[in-house]
């Protein structure tokens, strides 16, 4: 008989509740595109290092390598509303230690287009009747 070994794991780090997608959402939904960095078209990856106390909030974060613009200051700012899971290793509660990182992407422009279109109808009483219609479409 084969020996199986067991993966062994001593440390349990702090788990985002729902999982990684979850934590996804929540800082697309949170995450707020700064104005300075929309004027001068910014884009970029802000990494961001935290650490989780034994409750689960976010107490430090220090930003590794930012882009600037308000973008370092907004991913700081998106990563200390976190709330983790309580993080316990063998029964102690623990500080635990993440990384992040926050991707900007400048909103693509949407394309608005408006139809407009007439009807003119002339009557008369010898003529037949006509009819003229006048279609436009305008696209920004």
């Amino acid at each position: 008989m084969e020996n199986i070994k067991k993966k062994k794991n001593f440390l349990k780090f702090a788990q985002y509740p729902g999982g990684k997608k979850v934590l996804e959402k929540f800082i697309t939904e949170h995450l707020v595109y700064p104005k300075e960095a929309l004027e001068n078209k910014i884009e970029g990856t802000v990494f961001v290092r935290y650490s989780i106390d034994n409750q689960g909030f976010v107490d430090f974060t220090e930003v590794d390598k930012g882009i600037g613009f308000g973008c370092d200051e907004e991913a700081l700012r998106v990563v200390k509303l976190l709330k983790y899971a309580k993080p316990k290793n063998r029964g102690v509660r623990v500080r635990s230690f993440g990384k992040i990182n926050i991707h900007f992407r400048l909103p693509k422009p949407q394309s608005v287009s408006y139809s407009y279109s007439l009807t003119d109808k002339n009557e008369k009483k010898d003529e037949k009747k006509t009819e003229n219609s006048y279609s436009y479409t305008l696209k920004f």
